[in-house]
């Protein structure tokens, strides 16, 4: 069973990135970069939910054991946490502090 999870969790932060530059210019608010942030946070712990979904899925259908199963639970929790830390790095790009320099 193979459950997809960094291309999808790149695709949001290489979504959420277009967004904020987009959104940077100076006539858009700093709160419309925190909304998007927080949309595209929203987005990865939907895909999380649904990789987890899959995977206990998977278990049932013994299509995976509960040690692969771990190890991709694991995999996923690590890859969403690394995506929200981008993202956050990418809003600390576009605080008005730094686009004023």
């Amino acid at each position: 069973m193979t459950i997809q999870t960094t291309s999808d969790i790149d695709l949001t932060i290489q979504s959420f990135a277009y967004v904020a530059r987009k959104l940077a210019e100076p006539s858009a608010p700093h709160e419309r970069i925190l909304d998007e942030a927080e949309k595209h946070r929203s987005a990865l712990r939907l895909l999380q939910r649904d990789m987890i979904e899959q995977a206990e899925q998977g278990v049932r259908r013994q299509a995976l054991t509960k040690e692969e199963f771990r190890k991709l639970h694991e995999t996923v929790m690590q890859a969403v946490a690394q995506a929200e830390e981008a993202i956050s790095s990418i809003v600390a790009q576009y605080t008005p502090q730094r686009l004023a320099a």
